[in-house]
């Protein structure tokens, strides 16, 4: 019984502690060639893809730089583009894989861009170092407020969209959905229950 009572009470905690999720993977597989600005992907109608200078939107599998899958492109960096997903119901969680980052076109300070809108307004910016080795294994993600539009780009320290030919944005594996946070005040609000019921089981158990 003790033992059913600990078992529970981790069970618990676990369960409130965990991040709930509800996301979907967009994955460009079935998809392929030049696609035109509003692109869907197959199966995910509620997102739309954008280039957000000119339209040179491209999938295909574009080697180690798209993990020899198919991936998503834009094309001519050096008018500042950026990949732009476009969703027809809020989200609060975004997450993408992003490759062809050259070392011998970018600087070490030089970083991957992700930020999100709703409403037009800019809810949330983050960005990571990239490790320039032009092979697609880094993601970033994004999770907090809810927004309706996400941006993603390459560009320098201070978030200037590169000009630079040598390096287009090849994104692929788009997670998107509603992710709730935890309330950390709740989950300790349980621990300390969950603790305080296993300890009166135990001095039941000793009476």
């Amino acid at each position: 019984m003790k033992t059913n009572a600990v078992r529970l009470f981790v069970a618990s905690l676990l369960g409130c502690c965990a991040v709930v999720a509800n996301a979907a993977v967009i994955d460009f597989e079935a998809d392929g060639g030049a696609q035109p600005n509003g692109f869907s992907a197959s199966g995910h109608p509620g997102v739309t893809f954008s280039d957000t200078v000119g339209a040179s939107l491209v999938v295909g599998n574009f080697g180690s730089q798209s993990a020899n899958t198919n991936g998503l492109a834009a094309y001519d960096d050096y008018d500042g583009s950026k990949i732009r997903m476009d969703f027809s119901v809020l989200q609060t969680f975004v997450s993408l894989d992003f490759g062809n980052d050259d070392g011998g076109w970018a600087d070490p300070t030089d970083r991957a861009w992700l930020e999100v809108f709703n409403g037009g307004i800019s809810v949330g910016l983050v960005s990571m170092a990239m490790n320039l080795d032009d092979i697609m294994n880094q993601t970033i993600s994004y999770l907090g407020s809810p927004f309706d539009r996400a941006e993603f780009w390459y560009g320098d320290a201070a978030g200037t969209a590169f000009t630079n030919p040598g390096l287009i944005e090849i994104i692929d594996n788009v997670q998107y959905g509603d992710r709730a946070v935890p309330d950390t005040g709740a989950t300790l609000s349980l621990a300390v229950l969950g603790l305080l019921g296993v300890a009166a089981f135990r001095r039941r158990q000793i009476a």
